[in-house]
């Protein structure tokens, strides 16, 4: 399993590219605190450049928890919340840090190397790129 962080969620949803084909052809694969889609839910002022209802969002939500990133629920990852807000400068991580502590997985998938950082973790969690997904999850191009 891989840990996805919030903005690898909303790649996701936004582009159709590389992101959206490794989850989409991986289903099963990829996870994410059930706090990541509260996170994108209220923001999406701000990412809702189409102008969907908020019915037609809750939908489109609905089906990527349901088909391809499970989201998990915080009973499962609470005893790990204050060591994940020590290993972040932004406590908003704290629950995918937590979610990493608290099952086994091969790391967090996220483009934020700011507040994800391989030296703070060592080998308690590790960060993946794109790249590192891609290797794990190999596809034809």
């Amino acid at each position: 399993m891989i840990i996805i962080d919030t903005n690898v969620l909303l790649s996701f949803l936004l582009t159709n590219g590389i992101t959206r084909r490794i989850i989409a052809e991986n289903p099963g694969v990829f996870i994410t605190p059930e706090y990541c889609f509260e996170e994108l839910w209220e923001h999406r002022d701000r990412w809702n450049k189409k102008d969907f209802s908020d019915s037609e969002l809750q939908d489109v939500i609905n089906d990527v928890k349901r088909l391809f990133v499970l989201a998990v629920s915080t009973d499962v990852y609470y005893p790990y919340i204050s060591d994940g807000k020590k290993l972040t400068d932004d406590k908003e991580d704290a629950p995918i840090i937590a979610l990493a502590l608290s099952v086994d997985n091969e790391g967090i998938w996220t483009y934020n190397t700011k507040h994800f950082k391989q030296e703070v973790f060592g080998q308690r969690i590790r960060v993946l790129s794109t790249k590192d997904v891609i290797k794990l999850y190999p596809f034809d191009a």
